[in-house]
């Protein structure tokens, strides 16, 4: 098991997805200086940006042209089941929340127009998840490498 390169960043990589420009501004301009902060207009942006790497939580919202945000949300899942997802919407959507949760497994919903002290929190929560995560993969390596090293100690024994 290989660690992502970013597997010990001191502050999360959030990707906010939203097709209306001035919620982008608004998003980035309230974070900018809390997380590394990406920002994409719909899933194709978000796709490339997600290929690159690093990206530890997406908060999408619901309503885009094209694509709901919970099937951008569990599209992320299926091709990169390690980052965080939450769902961002104006709008009271029973069946969004719903979806987002069964399909997408969203870890947060916000409701627009959003707090910056809920997303702080939401952001603080997913990323001490993330954290959990990469910490339990570490030990899990090391753990690995200590029995084959322990294998190998005993073949080199028992051929002597």
């Amino acid at each position: 098991m290989e660690l992502a390169k970013d597997s010990f960043a001191t502050v999360p990589t959030v990707l906010y997805i939203d097709d209306e420009a001035g919620n982008r501004v608004a998003f980035h301009a309230a974070f900018r200086t809390e997380f590394n902060l990406m920002v994409a207009s719909g899933l194709e942006e978000a796709w490339h940006l997600l290929k690159k790497g690093g990206v530890h939580i997406v908060i999408c919202d619901q309503r885009m042209p094209g694509i709901l945000g919970t099937e951008a949300l569990r599209r992320i899942k299926e091709g990169f089941p390690q980052v965080r997802r939450m769902l961002i919407t104006a709008h009271a959507d029973l069946q969004a929340l719903v979806d987002a949760l069964n399909e997408a497994g969203v870890c947060h919903y916000i409701q627009k127009p959003w707090e910056e002290a809920e997303v702080r929190r939401a952001v603080a929560k997913a990323w001490a998840s993330v954290q959990a995560d990469q910490e339990r993969a570490a030990y899990t390596e090391r753990l690995a490498e200590s029995n084959r090293q322990m294998e190998f100690a005993l073949r080199q024994y028992l051929l002597s």
